[in-house]
């Protein structure tokens, strides 16, 4: 590796040194832009950071850790044929098989290219769903299978998945939806997760919703925004209950964050950009925003 030479500034107040950045700090910097890649743009930022590095320096095998990290924190889905399988913890069975709940079948995931493992097909799950929990696991995907298709856009690439626990009551319920407009500069994914713990007739619900979007039209903003909902107790007497129980817990508890995120943004108008304004010139004198005056001001100066 060739040596880049150190910038040293010498001056009457002093000197000054840029050390040259090791590897292993490049390879941190690396990983941090590759986390946080807005949605629907990882492979777009793995080309520009391969660009800043070494070419040796993000071996294949990183690589893959890398995107599986970034795939199951964000629950991306893999499209296939006939099923959208998304990535996250509660399905997986190792680094690169994941769970798709409704067909009962595991799926080979190259992480890096958002496909099938080359060579590998979806194989039927081994070991069966706990039965005391599978009428309850499909009358929730059924129910919220219908919540996702009313509330999310038909554009979207909108899935949700119900994984049942092989030896307990649990139930986890995945939501993910991602609208990608990069023509337009602008994308955006609503996730969330459930854990329902089923006790007699009744059920225990908690979940964290996030919101993540990104628009790039003349600049870079990001958004990201995080909600917990405390645990919370549902009926759950019979499968169709706690089914109708689950979705209106979710669908209350992403409504609410929308309607916070929509009043912050309406501040933002009214309180926050008022005050960033300045109230007076910097003469001390109020700003005077009559039109005519303005254009009667530049005529004059004019002649």
């Amino acid at each position: 590796r060739c040596q880049e030479p150190s910038l040293s500034i010498s001056g009457a107040m002093a000197e000054f040194e840029v050390d040259e950045v090791s590897d292993a700090e490049k390879l941190q910097i690396a990983q941090h832009f590759l986390l946080n890649s807005p949605p629907g743009q990882f492979t777009s930022v793995l080309e520009d950071v391969k660009s800043l590095v070494p070419p040796a320096l993000i071996t294949d095998p990183l690589l893959q850790g890398i995107a599986r990290e970034f795939n199951t924190k964000n629950l991306r889905v893999l499209e296939t044929a006939d099923a959208k399988v998304i990535l996250c913890k509660a399905g997986e069975t190792d680094a690169s098989h994941y769970i798709h709940p409704s067909s009962k079948r595991i799926f080979p995931v190259n992480h890096v290219t958002m496909a099938l493992l080359e060579g590998e097909e979806p194989q039927a799950m081994s070991t069966p769903t706990n039965p005391e929990v599978e009428d309850y696991r499909a009358a929730v995907e059924q129910a919220v299978e219908a919540y996702v298709g009313s509330q999310y856009s038909e554009e979207s690439l909108s899935t949700s998945a119900v994984f049942a626990d092989a030896s307990s009551t649990k139930l986890t319920v995945v939501i993910s939806g991602e609208k990608l407009n990069l023509r337009n500069f602008w994308s955006g994914q609503l996730l969330s997760t459930w854990s329902v713990t089923i006790s007699g007739a009744s059920a225990t619900i908690s979940g964290d919703i996030k919101v993540r979007a990104h628009y790039f039209e003349e600049g870079n903003i990001q958004l990201q925004s995080k909600k917990s909902v405390a645990e919370a107790t549902i009926s759950a007497s019979d499968p169709g209950g706690l089914a109708q129980s689950i979705v209106e817990h979710i669908q209350g508890a992403e409504g609410s964050l929308q309607d916070g995120l929509e009043s912050m943004y309406s501040n933002m108008t009214d309180e926050t950009f008022k005050a960033m304004r300045r109230a007076k010139a910097v003469t001390g004198n109020k700003m005077n925003w009559n039109v005519n005056e303005v254009r009667l001001n530049t005529t004059l100066h004019k002649k």
